[in-house]
């Protein structure tokens, strides 16, 4: 009789151990109602590229300046419907890391090389906006290492939700070389 039950038991335990192993899991992750998250693209800040060349680099150097961008993403399940604003600042605490990581001498962008537009707009429907920035090519010295390092501050849309800055992306920093 002790034996019956044994057996009864062990196969109750090997029928229990057997099925708590068919759950229904999925290997996707659901990301349908994730909240949109404001970031950068790539950039040496991020440790992914740079420094970034600049044309034409001869003697005597660029004549004027030039009007360029940097790009704030959206990443979201869908498209918004509503405008997002985006506000950076320049962030010169990169500029120490990034040389200490990289055995390199950058030093912060002086202020009369370049205009930036500390704001920028992703309008209903995108996932990019543009970041406005002019460089004052002409006054560059012929020898430089230079660094314009951004932070996004904030990003909200026009009907009040902020969006979360992204904690790997939420930087960005330019370098220059000549």
């Amino acid at each position: 009789m002790k034996i019956k039950n044994l057996i009864i038991v062990c196969l109750c335990c090997c029928f229990a151990v057997g099925m708590s192993s068919c759950l229904k899991d999925t290997p996707y992750i659901d990301v349908s109602n994730s909240q949109p998250i404001i970031e950068f693209g790539l950039s040496p800040a991020n440790g992914v590229t740079g420094p970034f060349a600049y044309v034409p680099d001869s003697v005597g150097g660029p004549s004027a300046n030039i009007d360029t961008a940097v790009a704030v993403v959206v990443a979201s399940p869908q498209v918004l419907s509503s405008t997002v604003t985006v506000t950076v600042k320049v962030d010169t605490s990169q500029i120490s890391a990034y040389n200490t990581a990289n055995g390199t001498s950058f030093t912060v962008l002086p202020s009369n090389l370049y205009t930036l537009k500390t704001t920028a707009t992703v309008n209903p429907g995108y996932r990019v906006g543009r970041l406005d920035v002019v460089l004052n090519m002409s006054q560059f010295p012929a020898h430089h290492s230079y660094a314009l390092p951004l932070a996004i501050v904030s990003a909200s849309t026009n009907t009040g939700q902020n969006l979360i800055v992204s904690g790997n992306s939420a930087t960005y920093m330019w370098l220059f070389s000549r």
